[in-house]
């Protein structure tokens, strides 16, 4: 056997096996016609015969079936196994691409963090120039500073002795005006005072007297003592309350008092706010 046909019948060894199943049914079937020409048997025997040599054609198909099944599963496989190593290739070729692109990616990074490591040396060189520029500017500064400093410091000597001075004037004048407004207010207060004894004894005097218009005598009475009256009233002058003491006359006399302390509400507005008290204390003296 030649190595091509070999080849030919390892690629396809379903032909192989088809091809000596039909060999050997042609074989078969050769000997059923022989054996018929040459021995004249009872009608009965040849259909056995004919009918076993149909069951093992059948097996044979079946077999061709089992056969051609198989080789399309393997195909089916192969197939399958060829898709998936597609797949797998695909994969494959996707994690080489976005590896590579990671790397370049890494490269680039790398390209640009030497770029700004760079670009940090240079600004950090030029950082330490202007810091020993600014250095030498604030020594220079510092010295400056220090002399203001002195002449500040002398002129703040001169101005605070000139204050002091200024200040000790201001305050000698200040407890002069201090003295001479406290005795004006003193003064004042004083006449303020005065005037208001006047006020507050006219103010008493007025509700004093319209008490004793609105007093009525009771006929009971012949002689009518004095009586201390304390009245209790408003800011509008309505009497809120009436107290007596003193009072040697009977009830009668007391009731009278007190119907004309009541009457006589509302009492005359004081001449000067300054004067009004809640409660008014006076002597209510009748004429005899």
């Amino acid at each position: 056997m030649s190595a091509g046909l070999w080849q030919d019948i390892k690629r396809n060894p379903l032909a192989l096996v088809i091809a000596v199943l039909v060999h050997v049914l042609l074989i078969v079937l050769l000997s059923v016609n022989l054996s018929s020409s040459e021995v004249h048997a009872p009608k009965r025997a040849p259909q056995k015969t004919i009918k076993a040599v149909v069951v093992d054609a059948s097996a044979v198909e079946r077999e061709i079936e089992k056969l051609k099944q198989a080789e399309k599963k393997k195909r089916q496989q192969e197939r399958a196994e060829q898709k998936r190593l597609q797949r797998e290739q695909e994969k494959i070729k996707k994690q080489l691409a976005a590896e590579k692109k990671k790397l370049a990616e890494l490269k680039k990074k790398k390209a640009a963090e030497k770029k700004r490591q760079a670009k940090l040396k240079k600004q950090a060189e030029l950082k330490k120039k202007r810091e020993a520029e600014r250095r030498k500017k604030l020594a220079a500064e510092k010295k400056r500073q220090q002399e203001l400093k002195k002449k500040q410091e002398a002129e703040r000597k001169r101005k605070q002795a000139e204050a002091q001075r200024k200040k000790a004037e201001e305050e000698l004048r200040r407890k002069l005006a201090e003295e001479e407004r406290l005795e004006r207010e003193a003064r004042e207060a004083a006449a303020r005072e005065k005037m208001l004894d006047s006020l507050r004894a006219q103010y008493v005097r007025m509700i004093e007297q319209k008490v004793e218009r609105n007093w009525l005598r009771p006929a009971a009475i012949t002689t009518a003592s004095p009586c201390e009256v304390l009245v209790t009233q408003n800011r509008l002058g309505d009497v809120l309350d009436v107290q007596l003491t003193s009072c040697q006359n009977d009830a009668a006399y007391l009731r009278s008092i007190e119907r004309a302390v009541r009457r006589a509400s509302p009492l005359p507005p004081p001449p000067d706010p300054g004067v009004f008290d809640r409660e008014i204390h006076f002597i209510f003296r009748p004429e005899s």
